[in-house]
């Protein structure tokens, strides 16, 4: 017989996502890096509270579209220099064009972001990261969801602001996430408050 917790699924997660230096190839496309029958070099820094934390490299080419092309990657992360080559996919689009893919360096398999653990870049399930909201509760999973809405509204991270009906939707789902926010966290005085004893509840104004 096993003692307590014997049988209990063991999480192997090394860190959060969110937390971690990362390269997303729709980004990289957007700024022109990566693009399809052609050789770019270029520079990226990272940063976190106005900090450089790393700075790489990169020289994607993706010249030959028919057999895909790869990223080299040479620079200084936060635990010393790293030098690694990434494949890239070109999967013919419906709708003309190609859409790209990072061939995850340990497990094989195509993603659209890597992340940098352990001295190189891989999949999120290679480098064993989660997501911050999975070790959140509900309230701050809300409060989460309404920052990413205002911060989506601001065009914050790289992202666009939204214009005319995509801008009329953001702005009702932030109303949504903020109501959903405030009300999960009245709840949740209110428990408490009843678990205390206490005649006055949250919400009952004078």
């Amino acid at each position: 017989m096993g003692g307590i917790g014997s049988g209990a699924r063991r999480s192997a997660h090394i860190g959060n996502i969110e937390e971690m230096v990362a390269l997303d190839i729709r980004t990289l496309r957007r700024l022109g890096i990566v693009a399809p029958g052609e050789c770019i070099i270029d520079t990226l820094h990272w940063s976190i509270g106005g900090l450089s934390t790393a700075s790489t490299r990169l020289r994607v080419d993706l010249s030959d579209i028919e057999r895909g092309g790869i990223v080299a990657i040479t620079g200084e992360m936060p635990d010393g220099a790293i030098k690694q080559n990434v494949a890239v996919e070109m999967v013919p689009s419906p709708f003309g064009g190609h859409r790209c893919y990072f061939i995850c360096p340990v497990r094989g398999q195509r993603c659209e972001v890597i992340y940098y653990a352990g001295g190189r870049f891989g999949s999120r399930e290679a480098q064993n990261l989660s997501y911050a909201v999975q070790s959140m509760n509900d309230v701050s999973r809300a409060r989460r969801k309404t920052a990413k809405l205002r911060n989506r509204l601001c065009g914050s991270g790289g992202q666009p602001r939204p214009r005319g009906r995509n801008r009329i939707e953001t702005v009702r789902r932030l109303r949504e996430a903020e109501f959903e926010a405030k009300t999960l966290y009245l709840d949740r005085l209110r428990a408490l408050a009843d678990r205390s004893g206490s005649r006055w509840m949250p919400g009952d104004w004078p």
